[in-house]
């Protein structure tokens, strides 16, 4: 179901984001039935089980309607429903009961939104519940204190805990803020960057988590701990002149990583930035950022036919689930609704709406990996990418981390098979394979270095296949240069980004330039092969339906195809995409391989890459 015919779609106003949240809300609370403490919505059942499902359906609900219930204005919601089921589900005699709380356990997720709650409703809590049933509220809340959690971003739920039984006069545990913020300093890199644990991923988790309950924290105990809180917004006041880069004008982020079906938390981060006044970025720019951001996610088939939000990113895709994705997972989106706890005479809603700023072409995050590129000539917005491979192996994670470059225009696709190239999201990687249909890619980095013009990682698809890759930024598409140590005879396949293709007879294959080219979207992807010393063959690898993340028909990966022989090659080659028409680029660097270094002359710059 598309909800863009609604009289919400221009979102330009606060009553306009109520309604969309409103109708979001009302397609889910239309499923609950009676006497049940959770909202079951059907489909996959994941690893905590239906009922514990259904509790998290409805407490994801919850980041939008705090928020909503807290300004003081008017609103649809049945705010006595909802805590009837909050005193169901907390009351340990009851049969809708949402259990003891357990080790590593989803619920402790969960638990963090009546932290937030309290923190922005606590007269509510005490208004709709009786003494007895906040009593029995808080003693479900405590259990957080006593089990373990992953070393991770899920050490904010306590502190988000805390602070609300702090801020509501109730009794809660200094120490636990303590000992969970002297974890979370440990994932701290520098210039605003975590990782989600100890060798774990700096992805979108930095935004719509880490910063997001930081910038909280910094905004409702600035007089109890004032210190801390000034840590955490000079935290996210450098973190957001790096984030800013993940947004094109048109509201589109660069897809990257896990957790992608959250959709809009994308925005969380200017959500809590707008509630924190935080002043790095003018408010017109941050309420721009956030509400095209909406704008663009109202465009995308992303709800069934009840209007129930689907586990996917731009359409209904189970390939993009994580093994801890339940039905109502994704409305974690409505952490981006921490708008709505600033009323109608806030600021945010004053002031004007401002379009991104002038931006650098290109912006280094060496923390990430990353080298956002923002392509004026060919209308493009993607990342370069070093490489991350965490710890725990997330469900596709060489699709969601691995890839040389994520476009926010074009996505990227998701493995279906190792076997078959066309199963392989060869997008945006170099595959090789022993001619058996088998193929490896990018599954590790031994060494990554991230620098202002050019990205390096040497990594090993066997232990006797040595890759050293490089990726630079031009003026239009990107330059990438392999070299290849080899002790067996290889196939290699490199793609460039992928293209959506409907029907057979609406796009066209430029062998010579190796460009696809949509008429009816008006999209192209070329990757052009500039080896000095060897020649490829260029090739169109259609990938099924359902493979990328943006665009539900097939899609279209130009590739570069090399029988590989043992011994040292080096591979170049020019890739670009974009929208409008495509512009033949006439560049021929020149590449000169020496033994410990290469040479590249290109757009008037001089690459130096030392092997």
């Amino acid at each position: 179901m598309n909800v863009k015919s609604n009289n919400f779609s221009d979102l330009s106003s606060r009553g306009a984001v109520i309604n969309w949240f409103e109708s979001l809300f009302e397609s889910v609370w239309n499923q609950r039935e009676e006497n049940a403490a959770g909202i079951t919505l059907g489909g996959m059942v994941p690893l905590y089980g239906e009922k514990i499902a259904a509790m998290e359906t409805f407490c994801r609900l919850l980041w939008g309607v705090f928020p909503v219930i807290s300004s003081g204005e008017d609103h649809p919601i049945d705010v006595k429903a909802i805590f009837r089921i909050i005193a169901q589900g907390t009351d340990p005699a009851s049969p809708a009961y949402w259990g003891d709380v357990t080790d590593f356990d989803q619920r402790s997720v969960e638990m963090a939104v009546f932290g937030c709650g309290l923190m922005l409703s606590a007269q509510q809590f005490k208004q709709h519940l009786s003494a007895l049933e906040r009593q029995r509220l808080i003693a479900w809340l405590n259990q957080i204190r006593e089990v373990k959690l992953p070393k991770n971003n899920w050490s904010f739920f306590p502190i988000m805990i805390e602070t609300g039984l702090c801020l509501a006069g109730d009794n809660y545990s200094k120490e636990t803020i303590e000992q969970h913020f002297t974890l979370l300093d440990s994932y701290y890199l520098g210039d605003g960057w975590y990782s989600d644990g100890e060798n774990r991923p700096r992805d979108y988790y930095n935004a719509m988590a880490l910063h997001y309950y930081g910038l909280i924290y910094s905004t409702v105990m600035r007089d109890k701990d004032p210190e801390r809180c000034a840590i955490l917004r000079q935290r996210a006041t450098v973190f957001a002149h790096d984030f800013i880069y993940m947004f094109d004008q048109s509201g589109s982020a660069i897809p990257f990583g896990r957790s992608l079906t959250y959709r809009f938390a994308q925005a969380a981060f200017w959500s809590a930035a707008a509630f924190a006044g935080l002043d790095s970025v003018p408010l017109g720019i941050i309420k721009g950022i956030i509400l095209r951001n909406l704008r663009w996610w109202l465009q995308q088939d992303m709800c069934d036919s009840r209007g129930v939000m689907t586990v996917g990113y731009s359409y209904s895709n189970p390939l993009i689930a994580e093994d801890y994705n339940a039905p109502g997972s994704p409305y974690w989106a409505c952490k981006a609704f921490l708008i709505l706890a600033l009323g109608e005479e806030h600021p945010f809603w004053l002031c004007q709406e401002q379009p991104l700023p002038q931006r650098e072409t290109t912006r280094s995050m060496p923390h990430a990996g990353h080298i956002v590129h923002d392509d004026k000539i060919n209308h493009h917005h993607y990342l370069l990418n070093a490489g991350q491979f965490p710890a725990k192996n997330y469900n596709n994670s060489e699709s969601k981390y691995g890839k040389f470059a994520y476009s926010s225009l074009l996505g990227f696709n998701l493995e279906r098979s190792r076997y078959g190239i066309e199963l392989n999201a060869c997008d945006s990687s170099l595959l090789f394979s022993e001619f058996d249909g088998y193929y490896r890619g990018r599954l590790n980095s031994q060494r990554t270095k991230t620098a202002s013009d050019r990205i390096f990682t040497q990594w090993f698809p066997w232990p006797d296949v040595e890759v050293n890759s490089w990726l630079m930024p031009l003026d239009a598409g990107h330059l990438r240069i392999h070299i290849i140590q080899s002790g067996r005879a290889l196939e290699s396949v490199e793609g460039g980004f992928p293209l959506p293709v409907s029907m057979p007879n609406e796009h066209r294959f430029d062998p010579a330039e190796g460009c696809v080219i949509s008429d009816k979207f008006q999209l192209y992807s070329s990757i052009k092969d500039i080896s000095p010393d060897v020649t490829r063959h260029s090739d169109l690898v259609l990938s099924p339906p359902g493979s990328n993340i943006i665009f539900p028909c097939s899609s279209g990966v130009p590739v570069l195809r090399k029988n590989l022989l043992p011994g040292r090659t080096l591979l170049a080659s020019l890739v670009n995409a974009g929208q409008g028409e495509f512009k033949r680029h006439n560049l021929k660097p020149e590449i000169v391989l020496e033994k410990e270094k290469i040479s590249i002359n290109v757009e008037n710059k001089t690459f130096n890459l030392f092997i």
